[in-house]
């Protein structure tokens, strides 16, 4: 390989199940990498096929898809190349990552340590290239510190990882010190590349980090970014070494947390594309802070968003986020189901609110965002998982940068959401402790999917409770 060695790094959110489109989305970074001198592209997890699950995964149509649009990826000129979908040896079906260059496929790495629904791969070696030989590791390999060794003691000389993590409480730093820990073991320097990209309840940020073998960190790229990064590594005394460049500003919580939903809601909508995206305004601060979600996302001016008035005080709102808005009249139906059941009628207004936006969403195929239960698979309760206090933060942190869009500095902020409400452990409704905790979950497997950044990716909450044990 020639000296110094330019690998490019590719920030790319690939589409669902959409093999011919993201290999559209491939060449096009692969001219862009030519174009910038790059020896290799580095391209993340499931880049070609997206993040499908297993039974998707295994349908020899969807196999055959990604066949085909791999075809003129691996025969294409350019640089050297890694695409990312499953792959079928025998009976098993493999999250894999292949190494494209000089016009065929190189080599194939399964991951060891695969997503659950995928078979395990053999532990893996170093991959050539040209007379470099890299330490190719799929998805979680990396996290498990025998994969690195094995690579190392077998001749590895660039660790590479293209892992696919959630962001999470704490996730920077978690992965900060597993690169770190990677780093001092082998003594080779390790680049990490995330997925970029949304589904089910995860989000994935796309950043990139290089640590060199002297532990120093020479490249951190922004979150939650579309990009292409250039990086140059020089060979001295038989050891790999990145030329540092300068980091991006941190990313405060709150502004991860904010950039973690925007992506969640328009991977969401986009597997509904082009549905109309739905949201009923009150007076409810959880509302309004949804609904700036909503205007973030997708434009304060986008005739996309559509905003259904419950009250009439929740106008102002829907003027200054720019939202074309109408009426929910419910007042017939209530008026109705009234003179019916007249003990059951001042309750009726929710229930009938729900199944009234329900069934907008199901006539204009519309994703809905919603702040409890829906009867409909497109909507999405962006908020679901974050506490009182988050959501206070969150708007507390919206209202003081005030990005670009509907809320400019001559309109009142947000409102900010309540405090927690009363103590888990006082009964509700006359109901104990643990039945109050049967029917909480039980309602929770009722509401849609929303953004969960509980640690996971490193094992930590089975650490948190060894520790409190």
């Amino acid at each position: 390989m020639p000296n110094p060695l330019r690998i490019a790094l590719a920030a790319f959110n690939p589409r669902m199940a959409a093999p011919e489109a993201n290999a559209a989305g491939l060449a096009a970074l692969r001219a862009q990498a030519a174009e910038a001198g790059a020896d290799l592209l580095l391209t993340p997890a499931h880049s070609l096929s997206g993040a499908v699950p297993p039974a998707v995964a295994a349908d020899p149509g969807f196999a055959a898809a990604c066949e085909t649009a791999l075809a003129p990826l691996a025969v294409a000129p350019g640089p050297a190349m890694t695409v990312g979908l499953p792959s079928h040896l025998g009976d098993c079906l493999h999250d894999s990552v292949l190494l494209l260059a000089e016009g065929a496929v190189r080599g194939r790495r399964a991951a060891h340590h695969p997503r659950p629904g995928f078979d395990s791969g053999p532990v893996p070696g170093p991959l050539a290239l040209g007379d470099l030989r890299l330490g190719l590791m799929p998805g979680a390999d990396w996290r498990d510190p025998t994969i690195p060794e094995t690579l190392a003691e077998t001749g590895a000389e660039i660790l590479v990882a293209l892992d696919s993590l959630p962001e999470e409480t704490g996730g920077p730093e978690r992965i900060l010190q597993a690169a770190l820990a990677r780093v001092v073991e082998n003594g080779l320097p390790l680049l990490l590349l995330n997925r970029l990209g949304a589904e089910e309840e995860s989000a994935h940020d796309g950043a990139a980090l290089i640590l060199n073998a002297d532990r120093g960190p020479a490249l951190q790229t922004p979150p939650f970014t579309e990009s292409l990064t250039l990086t140059e590594w020089h060979n001295k005394g038989g050891t790999w070494r990145c030329a540092p460049s300068q980091p991006p500003p941190p990313m405060q919580e709150e502004e991860r947390l904010w950039q973690a939903m925007l992506l969640t809601l328009r991977d969401h909508a986009l597997r509904f594309f082009p549905a109309p995206i739905l949201i009923a305004l009150d007076e409810d601060p959880n509302t309004a802070l949804t609904a700036a979600l909503a205007v973030d996302a997708f434009g304060a001016d986008s005739i996309k968003v559509r905003g259904f008035l419950l009250q009439e005080a929740a106008a102002p709102l829907a003027r200054r986020l720019g939202l074309a808005s109408s009426i929910l009249d419910l007042g017939s139906a209530l008026e109705c189901l009234g003179d019916t059941l007249p003990p059951a009628a001042p309750y009726l207004r929710e229930p009938l609110r729900r199944l009234a936006m329900d069934m907008l969403t199901r006539a204009g195929q519309g994703v809905q965002l919603v702040a409890g239960p829906s009867t409909c698979s497109a909507a999405i309760f962006p908020l679901r998982y974050l506490s009182a206090d988050q959501r206070r933060r969150l708007a507390e942190w919206r209202n003081a940068g005030r990005p670009a869009g509907a809320l400019g500095a001559e309109h009142p902020a947000l409102p900010l959401p309540a405090d927690d409400p009363a103590p888990a452990d006082r009964p509700a409704n006359g109901l104990s402790l643990w039945q109050s905790m049967v029917r909480a979950d039980y309602k929770r497997r009722l509401l849609p999917p929303g953004l969960n950044i509980a640690p996971r990716a490193f094992g930590q909450a089975q650490k948190d409770r060894a520790q409190a044990s």
